[in-house]
């Protein structure tokens, strides 16, 4: 008996950009659509444009040719959590760089590091310059690791680099929270105040004038609690120049993600840190948050050794992740 639904056949979308050919996927096959190819070619003007070739779920398309190892690694990545969009980006600049693209994700990991490099932004540790901002604020959801983040950084200034730190809670909002930081501020030896409205905030950061670097930690609050949300952002303009960090975990779904991102622009964000990676089955939510967010990637963190745990985000960390390699804890 014949089967009732056979295989279909794949379809090619052409645009000017890779995004516009994806919106165009996506409206005629569904968000699930299978990304078999993407290329750059030229329109009979000579137009540059970018091909797809999609089908929906069950599309049969033979993996041989020149395109077999990037139809390969491109489906890899958006199993990764990477979306099809940016697997799609990414594939394609790898084509560019390497000429080819192996199938095997190991194989293909020094190439996806190149690309990533060019592709997100990477923005590197709170340094706390002269010329830059000495307060850094840490925002996000509760339960993220915000308070155990900051002492990681914290500490890793104070101890390792020999800098002068010092420490501001104002999660009044948590029970417990800014004596959680205390304990964390008494082991390392460095001063930390606490603050709860824009003016003993100000205070505080007088207080702590002669630092070379502030970090202070904020109460968690949902996503959907938009007026808390304000409320913290009016803090923290109240006071001195600060360099706000969004954290979001590496496990965050889609659709948590865009929510997270969308409510905490009103705290105007400047980087994005990644916690929990260990915690994540898979890294592509990375990716998908540094292109939703637009906001350069600062630091990934592990676990909760203090200050083991946390890295300077990385694009050779990034590739390492996509392409499989354990976190360890």
């Amino acid at each position: 008996m014949p089967d009732p639904t056979p295989p279909q056949s794949p379809k090619t979308f052409r645009a000017s950009r890779i995004e516009l050919a994806m919106r165009a996927v996506k409206r005629e096959l569904g968000d699930s659509a299978l990304i078999l190819n993407t290329r750059h070619t030229r329109d009979a003007t000579g137009t540059r444009m970018v091909e797809v070739t999609a089908g929906p779920p069950g599309t049969v398309a033979p993996l041989r040719g020149p395109h077999q190892g990037e139809q390969v690694l491109e489906r890899r990545l958006t199993r990764m959590g990477v979306p099809a969009a940016e697997a799609a980006r990414l594939v394609g600049r790898m084509r560019t760089t390497l000429g080819r693209v192996p199938s095997a994700l190991g194989h293909a990991r020094p190439a996806l590091e190149t690309v990533l490099g060019e592709q997100l932004v990477f923005a590197g540790p709170a340094r706390g310059e002269p010329d830059g901002p000495r307060v850094v604020a840490l925002v996000g959801p509760t339960g993220v690791g915000k308070t155990t983040t900051v002492a990681k950084i914290a500490a890793n200034a104070a101890l390792v680099e020999a800098r002068e730190v010092g420490l501001v809670s104002i999660d009044g909002y948590r029970v417990g929270g800014a004596e959680q930081l205390q304990r964390y501020a008494d082991l390392m030896g460095v001063r930390m105040e606490v603050a709860d409205d824009a003016r003993s905030l100000r205070r505080a950061l007088a207080r702590l004038g002669g630092k070379d670097l502030v970090l202070v930690d904020t109460a968690g609050r949902s996503p959907r609690d938009h007026g808390a949300l304000e409320a913290t952002a009016e803090l923290l303009r109240g006071g001195e120049a600060t360099e706000v960090h969004l954290c979001v975990s590496a496990g965050v779904s889609d659709v948590e993600l865009r929510a997270i991102v969308e409510r905490h622009r009103c705290l105007d964000p400047a980087r994005l840190l990644v916690t929990k990676l260990d915690e994540a089955v898979y890294h592509g939510s990375i990716v998908a948050a540094q292109t939703l967010s637009e906001l350069p990637l600062s630091y990934f963190t592990t676990g909760q050794r203090v200050p083991e745990d946390i890295e300077v985000a990385h694009p050779g960390r990034l590739a390492g992740l996509l392409c499989g390699e354990e976190v360890e804890a």
